[in-house]
């Protein structure tokens, strides 16, 4: 049997897991919060509050994290506890930079670090509908991969280490504008008076269809944003790392730019960890 270890358990990581166990996967997991190690046990998995000697014997550890801050204390920590050849998949999205210092890391203890971050929601990932962006060593990504199907519907290989990254930042920046627009095209149909189902169904199968109108607009028609696919808190953290990028190559993007704005303005007024459709209240209120 196959064991993966997995470093954060929060919507993704906990997700990845359920779908490795469906897999007939052993999984083992580390958070420190007692809710997140529950769900795990709870599938039917291994708990633990920090990372162990138990990361040693994994064929795969999947690093699931908040902040680049927690990415660099738990790499400090793996590169001592891990051995030579084992493999890691690093499936968040953080700044280029704080990707290769990492990488820089293990590599120097011969680790593998593969550069994976995933487009699609939480509710996507407890499907295993989502796409991995996988880069780094193609033979580490070949040995990874029997394991990366039982969490993903793709893997796409992008290159060297850290065009994962650069395919995610474009795969976030269409998210972030699909998903207000379909906010706004439903704040359209309220002002016609429009039946918000016929619209979405309308939508949903006509020219104007998007991925994140389908699995978002629901959300903001029934204004269910907790528990969250991915939280206006997420959001705020993609948006820096995708406008900082954009602001180092000098581009102009008044599209970004407006829909940054609009963010902000939902983080201000609404909880952070509603899901980003909450960003649907900015024009709801402003009509009120």
């Amino acid at each position: 049997m196959a064991h993966v270890g997995i470093i954060g358990l929060g919507i993704m990581g906990t997700a990845y897991a359920k779908n490795l166990i469906a897999g007939g996967v052993d999984v083992a997991g580390a958070d420190p919060l007692p809710d997140a190690r529950q769900r795990l046990t709870d599938l039917g998995g291994t708990g633990h509050e920090t990372t162990g000697a138990w990361l040693a014997e994994c064929d795969l550890v999947i690093l699931s994290l908040v902040s680049p801050v927690v990415l660099h204390e738990v790499c400090a920590r793996l590169a001592d506890l891990l051995q030579p050849g084992q493999i890691v998949l690093e499936t968040g999205t953080f700044t280029l930079a704080d990707k290769e210092a990492a990488h820089e890391l293990l590599n120097s203890k011969g680790i593998h670090l593969l550069d994976c971050p995933v487009s699609g929601t939480g509710a996507q990932a407890r499907r295993a509908d989502i796409v991995m962006m996988a880069s780094g060593s193609s033979k580490a990504i070949a040995q990874a991969r029997p394991l990366m199907a039982h969490f993903t519907k793709k893997v796409i290989e992008a290159g060297a280490f850290g065009m994962g990254s650069r395919l995610k930042f474009v795969a976030n920046h269409a998210v972030v504008l699909h998903n207000t627009a379909a906010a706004e095209t439903l704040a359209y149909s309220d002002a016609l008076g429009l039946d918000r189902q016929t619209t979405y169904d309308m939508l949903s199968s006509g020219a104007g269809q998007s991925k994140m109108s389908d699995l978002r607009m629901p959300l903001m028609m029934s204004g269910d944003y907790d528990p969250p696919t991915a939280s206006l808190k997420m959001f705020e953290k993609d948006l820096s790392v995708i406008g900082d990028n954009l602001r180092a190559l000098g581009m102009r993007v008044p599209l970004f730019d407006a829909v940054d704005a609009l963010y902000q303005t939902a983080l201000e007024n609404e909880p952070e960890i509603y899901d980003a459709a909450a960003v649907f209240e900015v024009y709801r209120k402003n009509k009120q």
